[in-house]
């Protein structure tokens, strides 16, 4: 009988044990157009929270013994408590309508100008101004989509390389393409300054290696027939229309190595690429949390040049338990971005703010001698709250660019040599390339955690990560961890066998 007792025990340990490392997991839609509700804060402890992702999923890895209930805000929506307890796959916010000015009670009746004036003046005491550490989970993307990648064949007196060849390798470039990271770290940094400071806990990458092998296939065969038509002396001449550079053939034709050089080359490229990795993550943070509307050098001026916007107040609204001006703006005349301003009604702090760059304002970023590019629209959003120090910090940030660029211009390669009696014209291809791509790169950020550093100085960086490379998505990688809740594409994300 005590046996049994034991063993009783010792299962109804395991189960409660169980029951707390479990996960919290739902997906926030609108209670009337069952439509999901992307962006919308679940916070479940006094300075804890995440965010949903664009299709309304979040998930909370914590101890779930500590936490009752999650409270869901959003934007347009009357706040709820949820029981831990009984959260079902999906939960259900009521949309709620922007309250009209006049109905707002307020001890004094600002003007949208005197609202604007006190956001301004509010800044440096609302939002941190010391070093700050911020835990950070980062996802970036990037999809290519090639609208156009032609090459016209107009000359070639090397046998091999014939129109035919230019056209089965043009085929074999894959017309879209993906590439996600993620990362999770602290990042430290100090408002209007330029000190950084970044340790990475864990990173990861989704890439298609076939993609990469089929590229590495057509370099190798393109270079092999190089290698059989062209002296190794010689040197190529590749023009573009006026422009032209020269090149050694052995600088494009590396002779073979051995298995000891080969490994250690392959070792050399893994290092600089994880310190490529730490420096590209650093500058991307840099610029997503340094770069926003109160930072001095922003584009995204909207407070600190106001006189260069015009501005509409739409109303009140509830937003994170607080009240909030909903505030419209446009530039008058040349700034670059338009969006909404949700503004605290007691202490001015901005609780959110939406942007996006006016049409045609970024067309012909460069456009001469047939190459063109152009930033077809920036937009963003950033969310800012309290947080243990009772200054706002930022809570989630996202940022698109989509941009296009356009080459169509002429392409030779001659190769000559000096040591070759008479002509020294050997060899000569010519081409003309007609190429056009749309990219569209996306970042968010989303933090768990800031809080005052005392010893900046002592912060030491980490820059040789590991890098974790995965042909699908692992959501094992990132078990224990909040993160922001991969959509189905990241999902469905698998290099094709």
């Amino acid at each position: 009988m005590q046996n049994t007792y034991k063993l009783l025990s010792f299962l109804i340990l395991i189960s409660v044990n169980s029951l707390y490392a479990q996960t919290a997991t739902s997906v926030i839609i609108d209670q009337e157009n069952k439509e999901p509700i992307p962006y919308a804060t679940i916070k479940y402890a006094e300075f804890k929270g995440v965010i949903t992702n664009e299709e309304g999923n979040f998930t909370i890895n914590d101890n779930l013994k500590y936490i009752d209930s999650i409270t869901v805000s959003s934007i347009g929506y009357a706040t709820q408590k949820f029981a831990i307890t009984k959260l079902a796959d999906t939960l259900q916010l009521k949309p709620e309508d922007i309250k009209l000015s006049s109905v707002f009670l307020s001890t004094k009746n600002y003007t949208i100008d005197e609202i604007i004036e006190n956001v301004a003046d509010n800044l440096e005491k609302n939002h941190h101004s010391n070093y700050t550490k911020h835990r950070f989970f980062m996802r970036e993307s990037n999809h290519q989509t090639m609208k156009q990648f032609k090459f016209d064949f107009l000359k070639s007196s090397i046998e091999e390389i014939s129109e035919k060849l230019i056209d089965s390798m043009v085929r074999l470039v894959p017309k879209h393409s993906s590439f996600y990271s993620e990362s999770l770290g602290d990042f430290y940094s100090k408002t209007n300054t330029d000190e950084t400071k970044l340790t990475l806990i864990k990173a990861s990458k989704l890439y298609d290696k076939n993609s990469d092998a089929t590229s590495e296939a057509l370099q190798e065969k393109f270079t092999n027939i190089l290698k059989k038509n062209i002296k190794q002396d010689s040197y190529l001449k590749i023009k573009s229309g006026w422009f032209g550079t020269k090149m050694q053939v052995d600088s494009i034709l590396p002779k073979e190595k051995s298995i000891e050089d080969s490994l250690k080359n392959k070792l050399k490229q893994k290092r600089n690429e994880q310190k490529y990795y730490f420096a590209a993550r650093k500058n991307t943070l840099s610029r997503m949390m340094k770069k926003l509307f109160f930072d001095e050098d922003s584009k995204i001026n909207v407070i600190d040049k106001s006189n260069r916007y015009e501005f509409t107040l739409k109303g009140v609204i509830d937003f994170q338990d607080e009240l909030a001006y909903v505030i419209n703006y446009k530039p008058k005349r040349s700034e670059d971005f338009k969006g909404t301003l949700y503004i605290n009604t007691i202490d001015f702090a901005v609780l959110r703010i939406d942007y996006e760059s006016v049409a045609a304002v970024y067309d012909g970023l460069f456009n001469m001698l047939g190459v063109n590019i152009n930033h077809l629209k920036y937009k963003g959003t950033a969310v800012f709250s309290k947080d243990t120090t009772q200054q706002y910090s930022i809570k989630y940030a996202s940022h698109t660019n989509i941009s296009s660029a356009k080459i169509n211009r002429p392409l030779t390669i001659i190769e000559k040599n000096k040591h070759v009696k008479g002509r020294r014209k050997q060899n000569e291809l010519k081409l003309d390339m007609h190429i056009h791509s749309i990219t569209v790169d996306k970042r968010e950020i989303v933090i768990f955690d800031a809080t005052n550093v005392n010893n900046f100085d002592a912060v030491k960086e980490n820059k040789d990560i590991k890098i974790q490379y995965f042909s699908k998505y692992n959501a094992a990688y990132w078990k224990g961890y909040n993160i922001i809740e991969p959509n189905q594409a990241i999902k469905e994300f698998q290099a094709v066998e």
